[in-house]
């Protein structure tokens, strides 16, 4: 008994391989364990076996059975172990022939290699680890297909019930529009009401269905100062749809555009009277603030030019605050005094002989933040959720710093807002990005913390107010940088000379 369980476990098909007349394998299927070394070897044999010519239809080695069968310009090859049954090896042979022509029919390297996949399958159809499976050309076809019926009765059933809703939908939706022309263009709770209900019939049991409306999406509304405002309740097709989306019944990616805060626009520079000698400092913020406090990354980098449009004020050096941030590294140009500079704070050419340029903003000095253990956000904010409403909060921990036309864009979670007590600055709410954004034009030391109280509709998750979008402009740098005094080489006299300093933000977010 053992002898003739050893001898059928060697009965198996190893591999069954695409090859081209040159011998060019362009598929190979391994049905047993076997390294690739082996099979490359055994594949690489075959062309130089087939120069003997004494066999038609298989070949023999020492320890291995090639059977083939020539298909147009490939050979479809079985590579068996010599006790195998070739009889069966034969049959084997001849349902994978008729299987490779109908998944490549010009029979060609190309579509060989197009189709290498669903060849792959079809043998795993025929031969299961080594043997053959008791299979017909139909069968294997059907199991390939992964034909159900089943399956086209429900997604006939579905697109039924879609095409049925949408219908009903759309009708619903015509009705709506009529009926507020016929009122005047108003809009009451009782028709939204009444329309939601319809809507809510003809979508129970079908995919969600988006309302298409001929009239455009009435203009945003603002508010200023402390009196509380409704925003939101004559929405129209925004107020409609938003609460198609809270019921479930719509999605919100397929009707509402991707939420993304409008960016604050630079506020109008004054008019800088530029001297013979200007010194402008740009800076720009990138930060990732935790709504608990702390920050999960920030970056702080800035540069100073240098314009000097007099020759006879050229040859010059420029004097810093002494207070030089530690947390910062700093890098001056090659031909400024390095001495000078980490000892007194100076910024001067190296030979004192030579002027600066004329009429070139030249890049004097530069910093970027490098210790940020220590470092004060210019502003936080965070949002302190109740009852189906929402205090917002902001804070300026840096009574040195001037901040302009900030923007704070609050995600509502799909909730309609209405404003209540707001300490300062503007607000308004749009209802494609469902954000609640609050305009503040000037923080400084004494306006340096201030609040809104924000009623909602519905309760919403805390996590939905995040995250906060930031914008904002700044009056001075972060980094503290200031110009003391700018000094005449020739005589050592302070030079009449002009600042001016650009501060903004590449991205600033609270989560």
């Amino acid at each position: 008994i053992f002898f003739r369980f050893n001898r059928i476990a060697k009965m198996v098909v190893l591999a069954a391989a695409i090859l081209t007349k040159s011998g060019k394998p362009l598929l190979s299927r391994q049905f047993v364990e076997m390294s690739r070394i082996r099979i490359e070897g055994l594949l690489a044999a075959f062309p130089k076996l087939m120069g003997t010519g004494k066999q038609y239809t298989y070949l023999e080695t020492d320890t291995v059975r090639y059977v083939y069968q020539p298909i147009e310009t490939l050979f479809l090859v079985l590579i068996t172990n010599r006790s195998s049954n070739i009889v069966e090896d034969l049959e084997t042979l001849r349902l994978l022939g008729r299987l490779v022509p109908d998944y490549c029919p010009k029979l060609e390297e190309d579509d060989v290699t197009k189709k290498s996949f669903e060849l792959l399958f079809a043998f795993d159809e025929v031969i299961n680890l080594g043997y053959r499976d008791s299979m017909t050309l139909e069968q294997v076809k059907t199991c390939l297909e992964m034909d159900s019926n089943e399956e086209r009765i429900a997604q006939a059933t579905k697109d039924a019930r879609v095409k049925e809703a949408t219908a009903a939908a759309n009708a619903k939706a015509k009705q709506f529009s009529k009926d507020r022309k016929a009122k005047g263009g108003g809009i009451s709770s009782m028709d939204t009401a009444s329309v939601m209900s319809a809507l809510e019939e003809a979508t129970a049991t079908s995919t969600p269905v988006v309302v298409q409306e001929d009239k455009p999406a009435p203009p945003v509304k603002t508010s200023t100062g402390r009196g509380g405002m409704a925003l939101g309740k004559k929405g129209g097709k925004e107020d409609l749809v938003s609460k198609m989306i809270k019921a479930g019944e719509v999605e919100a990616s397929s009707t509402a555009a991707p939420v993304v805060a409008k960016r604050a626009q630079e506020p109008a520079r004054p008019n800088v009277r530029m001297e013979n000698v200007h010194l402008k400092s740009e800076e720009r913020i990138s930060a990732v603030l935790n709504r608990d406090g702390g920050f999960q990354s920030v970056e702080v980098k800035g540069d100073m030019f240098l314009t000097v449009s007099d020759s006879s004020c050229a040859s010059i050096r420029v004097c810093l605050n002494r207070e030089q941030n530690n947390a910062y590294a700093w890098k001056t140009h090659p031909n400024i005094n390095k001495a000078s500079w980490t000892k007194d704070r100076v910024l001067a050419l190296k030979d004192p002989s030579k002027p600066f340029p004329i009429g070139t903003a030249l890049g004097i000095v530069r910093w970027r933040l490098q210790n940020t253990s220590d470092f004060v956000p210019p502003i936080s904010v965070n949002c302190w959720p109740g009852d189906s409403a929402v205090t917002i909060e902001y804070e300026c921990e840096r009574d040195d710093l001037v901040l302009t036309n900030v923007q704070i864009c609050i995600p509502m979670g799909g909730a309609h807002p209405e404003v209540g007590d707001v300490d300062c600055g503007t607000h308004s709410y749009d209802p494609s990005s469902q954000n609640l954004i609050w305009c503040i034009d000037k923080i400084d030391g004494d306006n340096n913390q201030g609040s809104m109280e924000v009623n909602l509709d519905s309760s919403v998750d805390a996590s939905a107010f995040f995250p906060v979008d930031i914008q904002f402009f700044g009056e001075s740098c972060v980094a503290g940088v200031l110009v003391t005094d700018v000094l005449s080489n020739d005589t050592g006299l302070s030079v009449g000379y002009s600042t001016e300093v650009v501060v903004g933000v590449d991205s600033y977010q609270v989560i």
